[in-house]
């Protein structure tokens, strides 16, 4: 089913949220965009949240390990039908953590509620690629 323009463009505006709210290091400016049952994983093995507040303890954590942050999406998909919406998009995590900035090019799924007045987060996933498995593989080399 296409997604009408004006959707997308809600999608996108809340993607962009997220990232000037993240650039800020605005612990309530994302925690605003999520569903109070929010649900997400990140990329270390003790990042998962249930509920909006572990969300929030995990961008406490995340912030106050970053001297500076920001997100960059790129290639994102959205679907859409009714109230729900969904998005697949690559994502460069830029961070300086210890001094050193790194980039972290990953991928974020994402699923987005409608509320009627704004869409909110209900569902996140971030990856990164698995180190050691090369392009044409299927699996990593171990």
């Amino acid at each position: 089913m296409p997604v009408s323009e004006q959707t997308q463009n809600q999608i996108m505006a809340v993607l962009r949220r997220m990232a000037e709210a993240t650039a800020r290091k605005d612990v309530d400016g994302v925690v605003a965009l999520a569903d109070p049952d929010f649900r997400g994983f990140g990329t270390g093995p003790d990042e998962k949240a249930i509920g909006r507040e572990a969300y929030r303890r995990r961008l406490e954590r995340d912030f106050a390990q970053a001297e500076t942050i920001s997100l960059e999406f790129s290639d994102t998909h959205i679907g859409a039908e009714g109230t729900v919406a969904w998005v697949m998009a690559d994502m460069a995590y830029h961070v300086v953590a210890d001094g050193a900035p790194q980039t972290l090019n990953g991928r974020l799924t994402a699923v987005l509620r409608g509320t009627g007045h704004a869409w909110v987060f209900v569902q996140m996933h971030y990856s990164l690629p698995a180190s050691g498995q090369e392009a044409g593989r299927s699996y990593p080399m171990v």
